[in-house]
């Protein structure tokens, strides 16, 4: 069975919440447990994050979502384009954990074992940022 790994990251590259679902589970799915222990910023998230509840339970803990529709929603959503180009240093920070071959590959059996070696990772990527 393949799983996912949903991450929260703030705009500087530290980590909130990450979280291990199975890889047949949408986004959706999860979002509102990732997204808990925020409030009173923009939350950036794709499109598998996208739906009208998760952005009132956004909007009901003072966050701003910046979440683009989907293409078959029958209302358009309007989002800061100039603000989701943010979200490109999720995808820089997930190309840097995928960097270490055991994760990428994904050689651990326990969640938990993988879990910790993402942190590991993690700190890795955070105090190569704090030197350079």
């Amino acid at each position: 069975m393949t799983t996912k790994f949903h991450l929260a990251i703030t705009s500087d590259g530290h980590i909130v919440e990450g979280l291990l679902s199975g890889g047949n589970t949408a986004d959706i799915a999860e979002a509102d447990d990732l997204t808990e222990d925020v409030s009173g910023c923009y939350v950036i998230e794709d499109k598998g994050y996208d739906s009208d509840q998760h952005r009132e339970n956004l909007i009901s803990r003072y966050n701003i979502p910046v979440i683009p529709g989907r293409k078959n929603r029958k209302v358009k959503i309007i989002y800061d384009k100039i603000m989701y180009q943010l979200r490109r240093r999720i995808e820089i920070f997930f190309g840097k954990l995928k960097e270490n071959k055991r994760i990428a590959m994904r050689f651990d059996k326990s969640d938990n074992s993988f879990l910790g070696f993402i942190a590991i990772a993690a700190i890795k990527i955070l105090l190569n940022l704090k030197i350079s």
